[in-house]
């Protein structure tokens, strides 16, 4: 599932391993986290919305239009 969460990331160039240590995961756990497979833990949730400026978790993990 293409989210918010994962365009925003590519929109900054970062990758999944330097977001991945910004919030204190592991990479495989963050890519879980990124693709909906697994729900972040609320410190882990408050750390990607800061770091993504969200405010609102739903929009952040909402299911993003396809960009080609």
């Amino acid at each position: 599932m293409n989210t918010v969460l994962r365009q925003e990331r590519l929109k900054r160039k970062w990758t999944q391993e330097y977001v991945a240590k910004q919030i204190g995961v592991t990479k495989a756990a963050f890519q879980r986290i990124e693709t909906g497979r697994r729900k972040p833990s609320y410190s882990v949730l408050v750390k990607l919305l800061n770091l993504f400026g969200y405010k609102d978790p739903q929009e952040l993990f909402k299911e993003a239009p396809e960009t080609y």
